[in-house]
């Protein structure tokens, strides 16, 4: 558990020294004038997808994975964009936003509290309407040896990817910041 709060602060310290969680670097990549939300981002998903390989491999962490209702997922991607798009955060960068003293994120915790418990209170009601159960699918179920490679190569293409997004705004060929 300290290990958890220890990365999770880390991981919040990382996001609030970028800044990606304020309203002008989320709705500067929105109009595509800023790309630090995306450069965080693509780092965070390749270093962070291949460190959580060699955990769970090692034994260090365990996936607890969920079916996959893809009605669902497409209808609460919808719900987060809409969210995301009225409050001008993410559900990270808004409890690093409320850390800092925010007072707009009050509404959105709230908001996101009492969505989730709606969500519990109606899921045997909404479940049909969630579309058929696809599995629990994972990259992980696969060979190990091969897992290995996708995700190097993912996480690889990803922290790449942020790399190449800042060479080209330090050449000026995209808007920063």
């Amino acid at each position: 558990m300290l290990k958890t709060i220890i990365l999770g602060l880390l991981f919040g310290v990382i996001l609030q020294r970028s800044r990606v969680n304020t309203f002008d670097k989320i709705a500067g990549f929105a109009i595509l004038k800023d790309f630090t939300v995306p450069k965080v981002l693509f780092t965070a998903v390749g270093v962070g997808s291949i460190l959580l390989f060699f955990q769970v491999n090692l034994g260090l962490a365990t996936l607890s994975l969920k079916p996959l209702l893809l009605t669902g997922v497409i209808l609460g991607g919808f719900i987060f964009g809409v969210g995301m798009a009225v409050l001008g955060y993410c559900p990270g960068t808004l409890i690093v936003a409320m850390g800092e003293g925010a007072l707009d994120t009050v509404v959105g915790v709230l908001g996101g509290l009492l969505a989730g418990w709606f969500y519990i209170i109606l899921y045997p009601s909404l479940r049909p309407f969630l579309g058929p159960d696809l599995g629990k699918l994972s990259l992980h179920a696969q060979s190990s040896s091969l897992s290995l490679v996708i995700v190097l190569i993912y996480g690889t293409v990803m922290v790449a990817l942020a790399l190449y997004l800042n060479r080209l705004e330090k050449s000026g060929r995209l808007p920063s910041d």
